[in-house]
Formats: structure tokens, C-alpha cells, sequence
């Protein structure tokens, strides 16, 4: 997330939102780690991990174009807890329709264009096909498709 907080790990007290059901597919956690030990040799407490996240998805889209495409203010501060229950509560279904989605994201403030930005990032990465073939399929159980999707 924003402010880090799925790279945490879980404690004997606590399970991380890195543990959450949605979250289980994310990788990648170790770059993140030896960045932030890197930056911590040479500038100790100046870079979040938010910020490394940050720069990171900037740079892996970058990459192919051989310069950033777009400014990443820095400045972030990384969370400090982080609740397996507070990822299942907050992090959107993937049986969601955008109506659901629509009125969840009004809920926390955000427009429908911050939906779509949102939602836009999170095709960098893999989508499971087991998530949503059947609203493409056998979205009632008779060989048909969600009428939601276009």
C-alpha cells in the first residue's frame, strides 16, 4: 500500500496484511528489503520504504523507455501496523461490480476517476484467471457472462 504497510511481517501478536488473502500473490518483497538496506548504508533514515514502492513501480513501467515517465514526490512515511483484518475489510472483492465498486470507493472520499486509476495500476502484474472467468462464462450458471461487463 501507500504508506508500506504490506511489506511488514506478522509478529506473534499480530498477522500482517501481507498475510490477507488478496495479498498472497504479491512478490517481489526482498528487492524492496535489499533497496531499503542499500539506501540505509548510504543515507540512513532518509528513504521510506513507501517511497522505495513508490519509485519502484515508477521504474519497472520506466524502464523500457530508458527514462522516468512520470515525477514521484518523495516524502512518504511508512505505517507502522499492519492488520490482516484491516486488508480483508478495505481491499476490494474480486466479484465486486463497479456499482459495489463505485459506492465502496465513495465511501473512503474517492471519485470514480480515482477508481479507475486505482484499478488501472493493478494491471501491472498478474490477474488470475480463476478470479473472474466466470463473470466472462458462467456468470449464473447457465454458460453466460456478467450483463455488467461490457
Amino acid at each position: 500500500g501507500c504508506d508500506a504497510l504490506v511489506l511488514l511481517n506478522s509478529t506473534s501478536n499480530n498477522k500482517a496484511e501481507k498475510e490477507a488473502i488478496p495479498n498472497l500473490s504479491l512478490v517481489g518483497f526482498d528487492v524492496i528489503d535489499e533497496v531499503k538496506t542499500q539506501l540505509e548504508k548510504s543515507c540512513p533514515g532518509t528513504a521510506s520504504c513507501a517511497d522505495i514502492v513508490a519509485l519502484a513501480a515508477r521504474d519497472s513501467v520506466s524502464y523500457q523507455f530508458q527514462k522516468p515517465m512520470w515525477e514521484v514526490l518523495n516524502g512518504r512515511r511508512d505505517g507502522k501496523i499492519s492488520s490482516q483484518s484491516e486488508a480483508l475489510a478495505n481491499i476490494p472483492s474480486h466479484f465486486s461490480s463497479f456499482s459495489i465498486l463505485k459506492q465502496n470507493f465513495s465511501r473512503k472520499g474517492l471519485t470514480i476517476h480515482d477508481l479507475v486509476v486505482l484499478s488501472g495500476s493493478h494491471t501491472i502484474g498478474v490477474g488470475h484467471y480463476k478470479f473472474f472467468s466466470n463473470r466472462l462464462y458462467n456468470f449464473t450458471g447457465k454458460g453466460d457472462s456478467d450483463p455488467s461487463l461490457n
